[in-house]
Order: structure tokens, then C-alpha cells, then sequence
């Protein structure tokens, strides 16, 4: 009988839990109750419409759903958006809606930048859920050969 080399054993442990790290987990459970997500996917300014992503990310229907919103873009009046009335979100549900606004009375870009930094704040009224506030800051970026539409 062989006497065991202590070097194969060593590899041959090194090898067991390498393979024990790099099995499947315990399964994750799933997220729940995340914040909702109001997002711009499009602003057009000759045509005074804004285009924006609602993804709902929750197990439970949200009922009888209202939209509130203020977008602040620097240097400019900010524009308001009341009593927007969205469709019922189902589970994990993105909508993607068009608002028409009007233009406040000091809104006014005397030449396009290329970049409009914003602030989107919004709050999401539902008959069934808490009420939530959102609030998105990021930019909008003009699409190249249009007039005034950015995303």
C-alpha cells in the first residue's frame, strides 16, 4: 500500500471547495415593494409634448392611478403637469405616456443647447397604494437634425 502524498491531497481539496463556491446559491427571493420609476423618453419643445416611462415595480395592480408633476430645467420656468390620469399598472407594468403642455410665460431658449440638464418631480397618487414621491434628475440631449426634441 502507497502512502498518500500530501500534495495531491492539498490539490485535491483545493479542488473540492472551489467547485463547493462555485455552485448555485441559495435562490433569491424575490424584490418587492421597490419605488416606482417615472422616467422622460422624449421632450419636444415646438410641439410642446413630453413623452414619459412609468414602470411599475410591484406584485400588486396599482388602481386608479394620478400623475403630479413639476419638470424644472435649468434656467427656465418650470412646467407644470396636474391631475394626469394614468391607466392601471399590472405586475412589473411599464406605460409610456404623451402630455401635452403649455409653455410658461418666461419659458424661453434663445438658441438650442445641446444638453438640458433637468429635474423631474412627480408625485404618483394610486387608490390602492401609499402615496410616492419621485424625483429624477439627469439630462436631456438634443436629437441631432430636429428642432427642439430632445431625450
Amino acid at each position: 500500500m502507497k502512502k498518500n502524498n500530501p500534495f495531491i491531497a492539498a490539490v485535491f481539496l483545493t479542488l473540492v471547495l472551489f467547485l463547493a463556491a462555485c455552485g448555485s446559491r441559495v435562490p433569491r427571493s424575490e424584490l418587492q415593494d421597490l419605488r416606482p420609476l417615472v422616467e422622460i423618453v422624449a421632450f419636444d419643445i415646438s410641439l410642446q409634448n413630453l413623452k414619459l416611462r412609468i414602470s411599475h415595480r410591484n406584485k400588486t395592480t396599482r388602481e386608479n392611478n394620478q400623475l403630479n408633476c413639476q419638470l424644472a430645467i435649468k434656467d427656465l420656468s418650470a412646467i407644470q403637469f396636474e391631475q394626469v390620469a394614468l391607466p392601471d399598472l399590472t405586475n412589473y407594468a411599464k406605460e409610456t405616456i404623451d402630455i401635452n403642455w403649455e409653455k410658461p410665460a418666461n419659458f424661453a431658449l434663445s438658441n438650442q443647447p445641446s444638453e438640458l440638464p433637468y429635474v423631474l418631480d412627480c408625485y404618483l397618487y394610486a387608490e390602492n397604494f401609499r402615496d410616492e414621491r419621485v424625483i429624477k434628475k439627469g439630462s436631456l440631449y438634443k436629437v441631432p437634425g430636429t428642432s427642439g426634441e430632445y431625450r
